[in-house]
């Protein structure tokens, strides 16, 4: 658990951070959300006191962190950031196992978990471990960022717009891969973007900033039902609910049944969201498309149906 409470941070005159506060439970996924300058990276960097609070207190299982030295504390905290800090001169291997190197890790332990972290962010290590940084694409290189992170398995990560330097097709893909890592690992994550749909897809909770001052801290939904303020409304924009979309799969809602007149449909595999059911039902100009789970006919769903589930008060 990472309750912040009061946080600030001035320089001189000027307030980047003003009291905020807010609880992260283990295991949860909270984006920190706003426009440049609002003070989410501030935030993060308080966390793990690369920046030190003017005021307030951060406490982890409650232990104070201003108790903990600098140095500790983020050894215990993964960090990733933009454009992945990797260091040049080392392999990809050394890179990885940093932390590890650093806790006193054995050789042959350290050596096992970079091949396992590799592994996990869908780099072969045989292809990987002995190539320099320089020999990456982007997106490679941002996945060894990951895994340098979670190579001592911390138990939080602090993660800094980390895929805002890449092509839009990768950066598609490292989220997915982050959103597949996340229900694998359970780790208790802390996100900085600038990008709503990038927060939308893999936030658990957002906590929108504005000049500092915390707008709202909640899941998207309830940002979409029920925003605290016009600030929240208009940030979010009125295509919020579909972008919501994304979050919810046709497994999740209650399909019509299949019925007669269904030669010709367009099928979908009971896997596909919300968003890529509405997708297809556009593309194919069809009236409803067929759900199929392994090939079976398992219902079908209709622009009416879609807006329905997404409108279901239980799912905020």
């Amino acid at each position: 658990m990472i309750e912040i409470t009061g946080l600030t941070k001035r320089y001189g005159d000027f307030t980047a951070v003003d009291n905020v506060s807010l609880s992260i439970p283990d295991g949860q996924f909270t984006v920190l959300l706003g426009p440049s300058g609002s003070g989410k990276t501030t935030v993060l960097r308080m966390l793990n006191r690369m920046v030190t609070p003017t005021s307030g207190e951060v406490r982890i299982n409650g232990k104070d962190t201003a108790a903990e030295k600098p140095e500790q504390l983020r050894r215990s905290m993964g960090y990733v950031i933009q454009n992945t800090g990797l260091f040049p001169n080392m392999t990809v291997r050394r890179n990885v196992a940093t932390v590890p190197r650093l806790l006193g890790w054995d050789r042959a332990r350290t050596r096992a978990r970079v091949d396992e972290m590799l592994s996990i962010v869908g780099l072969d290590p045989d292809t990987y471990a002995e190539k320099l940084p320089s020999q990456l694409s982007g997106g490679e290189a941002q996945r060894v960022g990951v895994a340098r992170a979670l190579a001592a398995d911390p138990p939080i990560l602090l993660m800094d717009e980390p895929f805002g330097a890449v092509d839009p097709i990768t950066r598609d893909r490292l989220q997915l891969e982050m959103k597949r890592l996340q229900r694998q690992l359970k780790k208790t994550v802390v996100f900085v973007t600038h990008d709503i749909d990038e927060a939308t897809l893999l936030s658990d909770k957002i906590a929108l900033l504005r000049g500092g001052v915390l707008q709202q801290y909640a899941a998207p939904e309830e940002l979409w039902k029920q925003p605290a303020n016009e600030f929240v409304r208009d940030f979010f924009g009125e295509s919020f609910g579909l972008r919501i979309m994304v979050r919810h799969g046709l497994s999740e809602i209650t399909l019509e049944p299949v019925g007669e007149g269904i030669d010709g449909l367009p099928r979908v595999g009971i896997e596909a969201t919300l968003k890529e059911a509405l997708a297809e039902l556009i593309d194919k100009r069809a009236e409803r498309i067929v759900v199929v789970d392994g090939g079976r006919e398992v219902g079908t769903v209709s622009f009416t149906t879609l807006m329905c589930a997404l409108g279901q008060e239980d799912r905020s």
